[in-house]
């Protein structure tokens, strides 16, 4: 199992090898999801792959944004550049970056990011079929789910370790809808992290807690997962080297089969260098509602080392549970607020007394809190732990009348270097102890001197000769064990073309409500149902001659049991509309689409999508008009989001179940269909500025995925039109009078009141 580390700079990286990473995953400068981490330029990361294969270490590099058009040759230069530096994989999101993978780097292992929202077998299965390495499964996915994928022959990657997305990952438009800065393209302002108030209390409503699977390695092991991947690019690199070395630990352990959980000591390292609201064990693991969601803080919660005994004069005492160190970062909680602070004074040990000094503008009271944030003495553990030199082995051949020679192994690679002739000996000649001690400095080098041989006869060798050799013998194995662990192969063909074929498409008029489907009768469109019951007894009220929406996601006993749905219902479907490019891997047997789930924001992911069996595609609503106009050049078979109100996150939590502290029974939860006073049917977040998303509910056999709505209606009805594109409407609350409303609209080409145009003159960043 792969001990996965992030490395958002060169520090970070050094403290995830020092740390016991087997592998690494990190951001190049342009189209990484972590923008705001350090990344690395073209000499920091050839620096940093050579670095990272010398000590063994496997490259994971994120091009894992989604792709306009007029980026994908900047595209093509750093698929380029990853292939010379045979990096040991490239994690994409975008399908068209997938394909030109795939044709222009035939030897360049691709993974399916997280962002692709790969989350059961089927994902898996497409993901394998496609020619990708590896499946970054969701966040969301449960560990049979895991299981089902793994067994679809393909290495699963599993999330182990920190800050939990809200939302679906790759299924988020809000903070790209509310600050144009997209969390598709790596910009995320995190709005997750904001307050909104939910039926009159404000709290930070979708900010979960961070996960912790330390313990439960055993059980994403026999799962089938090959890689745990912990969270942190953004992260200190004090942070990386914590984490890292305690699952470390627990992988050695499991692979010794003597698995040993953290025990008190780790599990509180762990807690103190960071973690919201106490650990979760994850939706791997069965957590649910409350239990993920911590709506009282944001930030590191850090660990409760003692609370205020007394406080006068501008100074407080503090009983402590915890020893507390000079350098400490702490922080007082009381009714004012929080009070932060670094502790100067002496090393005060558990069971005694601290004594603090306060800023006039605390106000502090006994009882109060005493949390350290920053360990000081962790955080020096952590900088200092060792990068492990290399062992190696030297054999000198030094005889008269040959070339000085040094020939250095590690055990797997060689290398042999040669100086000048050697000379006979006139007086002392060189000894096997004379040159072992030469040859044993190797100094800065990453190696340790182990064993030495000496074969000589009465020859003279310069200490300047010795030393000479060893630093290019030392220097030709650093080069050489780098070249042996890279990957051999790094072919580039030329990239295939993205042709499009031209293909007229009927509009397409997405419909939740039976009652909205009456008033659609008789328009010459795509009708589409997208239910809000996706139980197979709900199913039974499909209308006739409609497309069936599928959910975004799903476990994959759902989708097996929508397959079988359709196939009973072939003769009243139009066909499928996919919620997610995973349910490719389906054998739908009836005409597909791609949804608004599966991102389009290129020609050549369109070209994917078409070629794998779509009839049409659905382009990305966070493309602005102009944007539009070069992806829908010569008329291909995409439409276009015209109207509708946007969904901005897909949930996996309920927040009405969140609200009453509920911990257990999401799957068989009855409140909104009894319309309990609870329910979450109805409610909505409202944020500081008054702005309300409202929230409804997919039911599925698993349980039920929240949509956080916007809060107003896109509407591009006339724009989309007068271009010549095809639009999609969609239709979610709206009465049966209003969707005639709106189709007169359609037809007048006037545009709705109170409703926002999107990003149509706002390109995303």
């Amino acid at each position: 199992m792969e001990n996965l580390a992030p490395a958002g700079n060169r520090e970070a990286l050094e403290r995830a090898v020092a740390a016991g990473a087997d592998a690494v995953y990190l951001g190049y400068a342009a189209y990484s999801a972590r923008a705001g981490a350090g990344n690395f330029d073209e000499p920091a990361l050839r620096e940093a792959v050579h670095f990272a294969h010398l000590h063994h270490v496997r490259v994971h590099v994120t091009v894992n944004t989604l792709i306009k058009d007029g980026e994908l040759s900047g595209v093509m230069d750093v698929l380029r550049l990853l292939n010379e530096l045979r990096v040991d994989a490239v994690l994409v999101q975008d399908l068209g970056v997938l394909q030109l993978c795939r044709s222009a780097f035939p030897d360049l292992p691709v993974h399916a990011s997280t962002q692709m929202a790969i989350h059961n077998a089927s994902g898996a299965r497409w993901c394998r079929r496609h020619g990708m390495t590896r499946a970054v499964l969701a966040r969301e996915c449960s560990v049979s789910e895991m299981a089902k994928a793994a067994a679809e022959g393909i290495e699963i990657e599993a999330f182990g370790h920190g800050a939990q997305c809200v939302a679906v990952s790759g299924e988020c438009l809000f903070s790209s809808m509310i600050g144009s800065r997209s969390g598709n393209r790596g910009r995320c302002a995190q709005p997750c992290r904001l307050p909104y108030t939910y039926r009159g209390k404000t709290a930070a409503w979708l900010s979960p807690r961070d996960v912790c699977l330390r313990d439960h390695l055993p059980e994403l092991h026999k799962a089938g997962v090959c890689s745990v991947k912990l969270e942190g690019r953004l992260k200190r690199p004090e942070y990386v080297a914590t984490v890292a070395e305690s699952y470390r630990r627990g992988i050695d352990s499991l692979l010794q089969e003597d698995f040993t959980p953290a025990d008190e000591r780790e599990q509180r390292s762990l807690q103190q260098i960071f973690q919201r609201g106490g650990f979760m064990r994850g939706y791997a693991m069965g957590a649910e509602d409350a239990d993920v969601i911590y709506p009282q803080r944001v930030n590191h919660s850090g660990v409760l080392i003692g609370r205020i005994t007394s406080v006068g004069k501008g100074l407080c005492k503090a009983h402590l549970t915890l020893s507390l160190h000079d350098g400490d970062g702490l922080q007082i909680r009381s009714a004012s607020g929080d009070h932060e602070m670094i502790y100067a004074g002496h090393d005060t040990p558990a069971g005694t007394t601290a004594t603090l000094r306060l800023r006039r503008d605390m106000q502090v009271k006994p009882g109060d809190e005493l949390v350290r944030l920053t360990d000081v003495e962790q955080l020096a553990h952590a900088r200092n732990l060792p990068i492990a030199p290399i062992p190696c082995d030297m054999t000198l051949t030094a005889l008269p009348g040959t070339p000085l020679t040094l020939t250095v192994t590690d055990g797997d690679s060689w290398a042999s270097v040669t100086g000048e002739e050697v000379q006979s000996a006139s007086h002392r000649a060189l000894t096997e102890g004379d040159a072992l001690r030469s040859l044993s400095k190797t100094g800065d080098t990453p190696f340790i001197f182990r064993e030495g041989s000496v074969i000589t006869d009465n020859a003279f060798v310069p200490v300047s000769a010795l030393n000479a050799i060893r630093r290019d013998a030392l220097a030709a194995l650093e080069h050489q064990r780098a070249e042996d662990f890279s990957r051999p192969d790094a072919r580039e063909e030329a990239p295939a073309s993205a042709h499009l074929p031209e293909g007229e498409v009927k509009p397409v008029i997405r419909f939740t409500t039976l009652q909205q489907y009456e008033a659609l009768r008789g328009v010459d469109a795509h009708l589409v149902w997208q239910p809000e019951d996706y139980r197979e007894e709900a199913l039974q009220l499909l209308p006739e001659n409609v497309w069936l929406q599928l959910p975004t996601v799903c476990q994959q006993s759902t989708l097996e049991m929508l397959c079988r749905f359709v196939q009973k219902n072939r003769e009243r479907l139009q066909g499928v509309v996919l919620g997610s490019v995973g349910q490719l891997g389906m054998n739908w047997r009836v005409p597909m689409a791609a949804g608004e789930g599966v991102p389009v924001m290129n020609r050549r992911a369109a070209q994917l999508l078409l070629e794998d069996g779509c009839v049409f595609v659905t382009a990305s609503p966070e493309l602005s008009g102009a944007e539009l106009d070069a992806l829908l050049q010569g008329n291909p078979p995409i439409v276009v989001p015209a109207y509708g109100v946007q969904q901005l996150m897909l949930l996996h939590h309920c927040p009405a179940r969140t609200w009453l502290g509920l911990t257990k029974g999401h799957k068989d939860c009855r409140m909104c269909d009894v319309h309990h006073q609870d329910a979450l049917t109805g409610t909505s977040f409202t944020d500081r500025k008054g702005a309300e998303f409202p929230l409804h509910r997919v039911r599925l056999p698993e349980g039920c995925r929240i949509r956080l709505m916007n809060s107003l209606p896109t509407d591009l009805i006339a724009r989309v039109t007068s271009s010549g594109w095809t639009p999609q409407i969609a239709f979610t609350s709206e009465s049966g009078e209003e969707v005639k409303a709106i189709l007169r609209q359609m037809q007048s080409g006037g545009k709705s009141a109170n409703s926002t145009s999107g990003w149509w003159m706002r390109p995303v960043e």
